[in-house]
């Protein structure tokens, strides 16, 4: 596996890891102030936590991070298993076009829309713009 892919890998490690705190916070599973988050990185709740009630929290009803917590582990198990290839490689790098796109509106939202600052959330997006473009790079 060439340097890329360990990148991709570790950037959706790190996504994943950001989706699936927002997700349990969602669900109320864990507080925003939990161990498992380094207190610089927690959701704030003027902030990140208080974007999670927004309409923009959700994609068809269901949590964004929900959904970017499963594109993340998608991504990382297509690399790991070498899946990655033909059509499905196409499908991976629309997809993660897809979530920059989805992002690009997301942060346009917290800027101009709600005006909410997010640290995590542009975190993510930023995530999300990296990964396309190294999957771009490596699966085409």
């Amino acid at each position: 596996m060439n340097a890329a892919k360990y990148s991709v890998i570790a950037l959706a490690t790190v996504g994943l890891y950001i989706a699936a705190y927002f997700t349990l916070v969602y669900y109320g599973i864990v507080s925003a102030s939990t161990k498992l988050m380094p207190n610089v990185c927690q959701l704030e709740e003027r902030t990140c936590q208080t974007v999670l009630g927004t309409k923009y929290a959700r994609v068809f009803g269901v949590p964004n991070s929900l959904l970017g917590a499963l594109y993340y582990l998608t991504v990382i198990l297509l690399l790991l298993a070498g899946w990655a290839a033909g059509p499905i490689a196409i499908a991976t790098i629309a997809v993660a076009w897809l979530t920059v796109a989805l992002g690009g509106f997301l942060a346009y939202s917290l800027f101009f829309i709600i005006k909410i600052p997010c640290p995590l959330c542009l975190t993510g997006h930023t995530i999300n713009l990296l990964l396309a473009v190294l999957l771009t790079a490596i699966l085409r």
